[in-house]
């Protein structure tokens, strides 16, 4: 396929948005990280905010710089993937964070970037590599330096017109493709996300959410015996992930369901309750979430988790 380099944004976008189905699809020129960014992470780090997320704090070179993961990057394109589903769990049930109702975000989005990545090796000629939020690639900041929206309060990256619900992903290469403006949306004066946090998690510092209290991150990354009482007392049934500071925010009020099948709700997350969980066998984990986020989590951690909200 030939196609003049003026052009290879356009046609990216056009198989990004259409055959592969991806809610919004951007270009960023592959450069250093800007210092005030990288000094604001590394403030983050040294405050311990990020809390069990041990990983955060290694590969810093990387992070800092994406030509690192692919030798002569010259482009990075970024992509979304609405995950948002048409239903939610039933009163009682253990609340699982709705980017684990259905198949492994991981999954669905790692096939549909290497058939991007093919796509642009074929235009451009240029080497690429696909990134999932397994390299140490700071997918949010690179997002709004490809115009795809702003980085909220509630430290999820905000999509003007169609909200947070979405799992993103990166496709570098060594082409030179026309890049997008930076997107320079904020909240504004907002701060529903901040009163909205059952733990204080959040701030108006934006990129300092504490992780070391966010029950996102305690219910999935902490695989300690037991939670800090006090935090445990605020889980009110969540055995995986949180999800209040997107739900109240206005941004996602005119949000839509996903469309991509592979994310509808699985009957075992709908049904699942505390009591489930604390009686279930490893098997039975392994045969109900196969392929599930949820097996990130880990069987052990889902039985604390419930354990904490059933005594609180």
């Amino acid at each position: 396929m030939s196609c003049y380099p003026s052009s290879w944004a356009e046609a990216i976008k056009a198989l990004a948005l259409g055959e592969l189905g991806f809610t919004a699809c951007g270009i960023a020129r592959a450069e250093p990280v800007e210092p005030a960014a990288v000094e604001r992470y590394d403030r983050w780090i040294a405050s311990g905010h990020h809390g069990d997320m041990t990983w955060a704090s290694r590969h810093r070179e990387v992070r800092n710089d994406p030509r690192l993961l692919l030798p002569g990057a010259q482009s990075i394109i970024m992509v979304a993937l609405n995950y948002l589903p048409a239903t939610r769990q039933p009163a009682g049930a253990a609340r699982v964070a709705l980017y684990a109702y259905g198949r492994d975000y991981h999954r669905v989005m790692r096939a549909r970037l290497r058939r991007l990545a093919a796509h642009v090796e074929e235009l451009t000629g240029g080497a690429t590599r696909a990134c999932v939020d397994s390299a140490p690639l700071r997918e949010r900041y690179w997002a709004v330096r490809a115009g795809l929206g702003f980085i909220g309060l509630n430290n999820t990256l905000i999509i003007p017109g169609r909200g947070s619900f979405h799992v993103l992903g990166a496709v570098l290469t060594t082409a030179a493709i026309e890049a997008d403006e930076p997107c320079t949306d904020t909240c504004g004066e907002c701060g529903a996300c901040i009163k909205a946090c059952p733990v204080g998690a959040l701030n108006r510092d934006g990129d300092a959410a504490d992780a070391s209290r966010c029950l996102s991150a305690l219910t999935i990354e902490n695989h300690d015996e037991q939670l800090p009482p006090e935090l445990a007392r605020r889980l009110d049934g969540r055995v995986a992930g949180c999800d209040e500071c997107q739900l109240c925010c206005p941004h996602n009020a005119s949000a839509v369901p996903t469309t991509v099948a592979d994310f509808t709700p699985r009957e075992a997350v709908m049904r699942l309750t505390p009591r489930a969980i604390a009686e279930m066998t490893a098997e039975q984990f392994d045969n109900e979430f196969a392929g599930s986020a949820l097996r990130r989590v880990t069987l052990a951690t889902l039985k604390r988790n419930a354990a904490e909200g059933l005594h609180n």
